[in-house]
């Protein structure tokens, strides 16, 4: 076989191997993945909880959800499959991570690994941390002033 033939059947497998790998989704990127996706796999781990809204990580491999009741759903991409955890107020310690939209978490059980997560925004990380310390609380729609003879 000549140069020239082994040359452009080297190209051609190289060019194969490339379009498999892209086409079979191995070559994700965070903006195949969604809210929508996120909701799904969550509720397939947890089906009796009500997801309120979801944040998910800048790079797209974790996302936070907050639940019904207070707690916090968390779902982590872990190669190709995902990991869903449920995480009560006070099961875990929250910092957050200096110069970055991100907070550092430690989970109190020795069983799971904690790790840096990084937000779109410093909003998105606050609203977390939020939701992790169990300090999200909904607004009350009546708000009653002070009894009458009282200063507000």
């Amino acid at each position: 076989m000549s140069l020239g033939a082994l040359i452009v059947v080297v190209a051609f497998g190289v060019m194969l191997v490339v379009g498999v790998v892209h086409y079979t989704g191995s070559a994700r990127r965070k903006d195949s993945r969604d809210h929508g996706e996120v909701i799904l796999e969550f509720a397939r781990a947890y089906p009796g909880e009500a997801i309120r809204s979801v944040v998910m990580t800048g790079d797209g491999v974790g996302s936070f959800l907050r639940l019904a009741g207070g707690k916090t759903g968390f779902l982590q991409l872990m190669g190709r499959h995902y990991v869903a955890r449920l995480i009560e107020p006070g099961d875990v310690s929250v910092e957050a991570i200096e110069g970055r939209p991100g907070l550092s978490i430690k989970f109190h059980d020795s069983s799971l690994r904690g790790g840096d997560y990084v937000f779109d925004s410093a909003e998105d990380a606050a609203e977390v941390s939020l939701w992790l310390c169990g300090g999200f609380s909904s607004a009350n729609a009546v708000l009653e002033g002070p009894d009458e003879g009282q200063n507000a």
